[in-house]
């Protein structure tokens, strides 16, 4: 095969290295999804053994953790608009979640026994279905109201990008 019959290898790929454009950062590899899950669960229990053994020191880790949760949400949503509202509307849910689990247990025993029991089951799905709610959070804010839905991401967005952005992005990644 002479060279007029060979397609001309990208700059990117001559070295064998992928190069990103120029500008952005190169892509991280992806981790494996049960060594993901593995980080996580080790995560949660740490963060239990704390509220057991340290009750004192159990909101600093808990901020610890729900920010590197919020760091890596923002980051696989983009780092916008999106991811923004993605975790906003995330955290409602849970929040709405916990709480109507509480007032709607016995007693603090009643609600610790069916917490632990339902936890794997009940919360975990719902959990999912508040992960698939968050992921399709703009139809929900234009399902209350097409016009002023419509009217309100705009405005969010504009609000967002022009005032917000720069700071919650400062705070998220603040200490790397």
């Amino acid at each position: 095969m002479n060279d007029k019959d060979q397609k001309p290898v990208p700059i990117s790929q001559r070295d064998g290295r992928r190069h990103s454009p120029k500008g952005e950062k190169p892509k991280k590899a992806k981790r494996p999804f049960m060594q993901g899950t593995r980080e996580h669960l080790t995560s949660v229990y740490g963060l239990g053994r704390t509220l057991v053994e340290e009750p004192r020191s159990f909101p600093e880790r808990l901020k610890l953790h729900l920010l590197k949760w919020a760091r890596a949400t923002w980051n696989a949503r983009g780092g916008g608009f999106y991811a923004c509202g993605f975790v906003v509307t995330f955290l409602y849910l849970e929040i709405k979640l916990l709480f109507t689990e509480l007032f709607t247990s016995a007693g603090a025993g009643d609600f610790i026994v069916q917490q632990f029991f339902q936890l794997i089951l009940r919360f975990t799905v719902d959990s999912m279905v508040n992960t698939l709610l968050a992921l399709i959070w703009p139809a929900l804010v234009l399902s209350l109201s097409p016009i002023y839905g419509a009217l309100g991401l705009a405005a969010g967005y504009f609000i967002f990008t022009r005032f917000l952005k720069e700071y919650l992005t400062q705070r998220l990644f603040s200490d790397d």
